[in-house]
């Protein structure tokens, strides 16, 4: 099962958070000092005086297609250098949590995906509030969840403009659904968990009963799914915790539990070299599949092209993934950066970011374009991709992810992991991730 983050690097966020000092977010006027390393703190950050040139430093993990953008940027705006540093995806947001604590050595714009913006707009004075720089004036761009998730709970502050999201869908193997009976039809395949997870279930039980192998890769991508189709998980709106009585969270639990109990689990670890292999050997016949999974399954299982289909996730709506483009306090030019970041995430560049690399844009003014609409992947059997995520984009409601997303998703994700491998019963297990999580939280 996917590790959702070390447990380390969660103590580590916990700790670094609280010290976190804040900074001047306000928007200034002045002369900025040329020779002043953009990655120092200044009290009195200032934009740079038409003309100076100025480096901003944009940190991002995985590929984010910015790279010709940031060209054509640099292009139109001699004055404006942009060094970026991609990293992978722990190590990155490692690297942001330890600078926003020192308060110096980090970058002028960097990438906070959605597991960590809870903990971001937590702690909004170590942000750039957006909010002082304009950024009301295009919230109506980008979907209203989205928006959302990078805003403090009192509205004061936006320290996030979004930019791509995961949407869900599930991507079959629709040459081992014919294997084993199933139909193939993506129209016919979405039917039969149309109503509900556990339809999704009773197709697994089929698929292993008729071909002596696992349906699904793991529970955790699972339980991923299931949990976040919903506002009240973890958090409620006000921001208190309801992981315990919430009514989704015990749905995901149920449903995962059944997956293991029909065992249609292949138990294969996310991201593992096990994981990759599977989808080229068959090992298991589906995957919750976000809109960045495409270029995922076409990197690691090539000789399958043509093999995958895209059919629509049960009960609608829920995401995975995506992330939010920031701007610490210290940053020296807060102007700069959020012109530079107000301009790579407006519609007309992210649908060239989604045509590129298939990220799939926060700003559904898009979603009606042929470009969207039309979009499908000759890789997933010519899957109409673009209809897919946008309408399950806009299917997703506002989700408090809340400061501590990841170490409750990690204790149920371990604890289920205890009920695979037989460690404990399902009864013990939610027990246990219930008093580690409280035990954790301090409550």
């Amino acid at each position: 099962m996917r590790k959702y983050a070390p447990i380390a690097a969660l103590a580590a966020m916990a700790l670094v958070l609280a010290a976190c000092g804040g900074g001047d977010n306000t928007p200034a006027t002045g002369d900025a000092d040329e020779s002043t390393d953009a990655t120092e703190t200044t009290d009195d950050a200032e934009a740079a005086p038409s003309g100076d040139q100025i480096t901003l430093n944009l940190w991002t993990f995985g590929n984010f297609g910015y790279d010709e953008l940031i060209e054509e940027y640099e292009d139109d705006n001699p004055n404006i250098r942009i060094e970026t540093l991609q990293q992978e995806f722990d190590a990155h947001h490692d690297a942001l949590i330890t600078s926003l604590a020192a308060g110096t050595g980090g970058p002028d714009v960097a990438a906070a995906e959605v597991a960590f913006i809870g903990a971001f707009t937590n702690q909004a004075d170590s942000f750039v509030n957006l909010l002082d720089y304009g950024a009301a004036d295009i919230q109506e761009d980008y979907l209203d969840w989205k928006w959302e998730q990078g805003t403090t709970l009192d509205g004061s502050a936006t320290i996030g403009l979004p930019t791509d999201v995961g949407g869900l869908a599930i991507c079959y193997r629709a040459d081992l659904f014919d294997e084993a009976g199933l139909p193939t039809d993506r129209d016919e395949v979405s039917a039969l968990w149309a109503n509900s997870w556990e339809e999704y279930i009773d197709v697994g039980r089929q698929y292993a009963d008729a071909t002596g192998r696992a349906f699904i890769d793991n529970e955790g991508l699972l339980w991923d799914a299931v949990v976040n189709q919903s506002p009240d998980t973890y958090y409620d709106s006000n921001g208190e915790y309801i992981f315990e009585e919430s009514e989704q969270v015990q749905y995901a639990w149920d449903v995962v539990i059944s997956a293991l109990e029909a065992e249609i689990d292949a138990k294969t670890p996310a991201w593992s070299a096990e994981w990759n292999a599977g989808m080229n050997n068959g090992d298991f016949a589906v995957l919750t599949c976000p809109a960045w999974m495409r270029g995922y399954i076409e990197d690691q299982a090539p000789d399958t092209a043509g093999n995958w289909d895209v059919a629509t996730v049960p009960e609608g709506g829920g995401n995975w993934g995506g992330s939010h483009l920031v701007i610490p306090a210290q940053s020296e030019h807060p102007q700069e950066a959020y012109d530079f970041m107000s301009w790579i995430l407006a519609p007309e560049q992210q649908l060239r970011v989604f045509e590129g690399t298939g990220n799939f844009p926060s700003t559904p003014e898009l979603y009606d374009t042929p470009q969207i609409r039309e979009f499908s992947s000759e890789f997933l059997n010519d899957a109409p991709l673009g209809e897919i995520y946008a309408d399950n984009a806009l299917d997703v409601v506002a989700q408090n992810v809340g400061p501590e997303y990841n170490l409750i998703n990690s204790e149920f994700g371990e604890a289920l992991n205890r009920v695979s491998d037989g460690i404990e019963s399902p009864d013990e297990a939610w027990e246990s991730a219930i008093a580690n999580i409280n035990r954790e939280l301090g409550l």
